[in-house]
């Protein structure tokens, strides 16, 4: 495990997702949500294997509370970073201090509920509101949160590519979770992933297996998805050229981007968790594919690799 050092803190290169212990969530989970006890297992064993690092938010469900729980039980709130996030209603993007009053209440409840005192990362849970009005506000929450020590870095959680062109203006936004996979190249082609990196942002990538559906069937897709078939046919014939399994292809892809500093990773289970750890240290893409990707899905559908607007 090698770590990003940025301020006070060592983030691990992998970061678990924790939504999945406070929801059922992804396209190919068919476990469902894991039980108090399977969850405190898969957080020892992560922790054991050297990731630091977990990702929460308010709307993922108790995933809070279970971390918190965790934490109190274990006594490791000391030797964990904790990621959380807010959301900002559309509705007070125009109203500062209610703005601020939702945020700060919002921050406060995930420290309460995580049982620690100041959040380490905390990001805008950024929605497809425009980025234009959310930055007119977001660096005077985020400097407050500072200020009042409830806060160490903060940052945006990305909707979409062009969220990053506002957080790069400005420094007080240190951190970013930006969604990025082998169908979802927005960020390398305008040069945004590369910014980030010479601006020394925090970097952290989500949705590397775009939710599951790079696991799912190509002929048993349904809605909107039944477009993505001719996608992963491709991948599916890209990754035995290359010699790997799909998940290792599409984790290799994101792990060697210079920019990236830690890859969040969902598991309903320690199995899963074993085998995010197996693919951080498999292979690179040999560079032939490597090329072949970024030629092929250069231009994927946005409704395919935005999940929000999945419609089944």
């Amino acid at each position: 495990m090698t770590y990003r050092i940025f301020r006070d803190y060592r983030f691990s290169q992998l970061t678990l997702g924790t939504v999945q212990l406070g929801l059922n969530y992804g396209i190919s989970n068919s476990e469902g949500m894991p039980d108090r006890a399977e969850s405190f297992r898969m957080l020892q064993l992560a922790a054991q294997a050297g990731i630091n690092t977990l990702d929460t938010a308010r709307q993922y469900g108790h995933s809070e509370q279970v971390l918190g729980d965790f934490l109190e039980e274990t006594g490791k709130s000391h030797d964990l970073n904790l990621v959380s996030k807010f959301k900002i209603s559309p509705a007070n993007l125009s109203h500062p201090e209610r703005a601020w009053e939702e945020v700060h209440r919002s921050v406060k409840e995930s420290l309460a509920a995580l049982k620690v005192d100041r959040l380490p990362v905390c990001l805008h849970h950024k929605g497809a509101e425009p980025m234009a009005e959310v930055i007119k506000i977001l660096p005077t929450m985020v400097s407050r949160l500072k200020e009042e020590g409830l806060i160490d870095i903060g940052g945006v959680s990305a909707y979409e590519p062009e969220d990053v062109a506002y957080i790069l203006e400005e420094e007080v936004l240190e951190a970013t979770q930006i969604p990025v996979n082998l169908f979802d190249q927005r960020l390398l082609k305008t040069g945004l992933l590369d910014q980030l990196r010479s601006q020394s942002k925090l970097v952290f990538a989500r949705s590397v297996f775009l939710q599951g559906l790079f696991f799912m069937n190509p002929t048993q897709l349904k809605g909107s998805l039944t477009k993505a078939e001719h996608h992963l046919v491709a991948l599916q014939k890209l990754a035995q050229r290359a010699q790997m399994s799909v998940a290792q292809l599409a984790f290799s892809f994101v792990r060697d981007l210079p920019a990236v500093d830690s890859i969040v990773f969902g598991a309903v289970n320690q199995a899963q968790i074993q085998q995010n750890i197996a693919f951080l240290n498999g292979p690179a893409i040999p560079p032939d594919v490597l090329a072949e990707i970024q030629d092929v899905f250069q231009a994927v559908e946005e409704e395919i690799v935005t999940p929000a607007v999945w419609r089944f």
